[in-house]
């Protein structure tokens, strides 16, 4: 498995447990404003991705815009950058 499909698993088991997504609403091109995450949700969504895969993220690292896709990027932009 390479990172990325790891950390896209993480974000989608993140969702689903911690936020209620339903599994069949993830899809890559979703948004989490889409998924029905407001900007409270976003900022605990940034906490938990945060402490789980050890990163060091602005409160604005995730937007209610983003994809899913988007969001595996950012992630990964930001362990590839520690």
């Amino acid at each position: 498995m390479t990172v990325i499909e790891s950390v896209r698993d993480h974000v989608e088991r993140t969702l689903v447990d911690s936020f209620e997504v339903e599994p069949a609403a993830l899809r890559p091109d979703r948004t989490l404003d889409g998924l029905g995450l407001d900007s409270l949700a976003i900022v605990e969504l940034i906490d938990i991705m945060a402490g789980d895969l050890g990163l060091i993220l602005e409160d604005d690292a995730l937007r209610p815009g983003m994809t899913v896709d988007e969001i595996v990027r950012a992630l990964e932009d930001a362990g590839e950058s520690r």
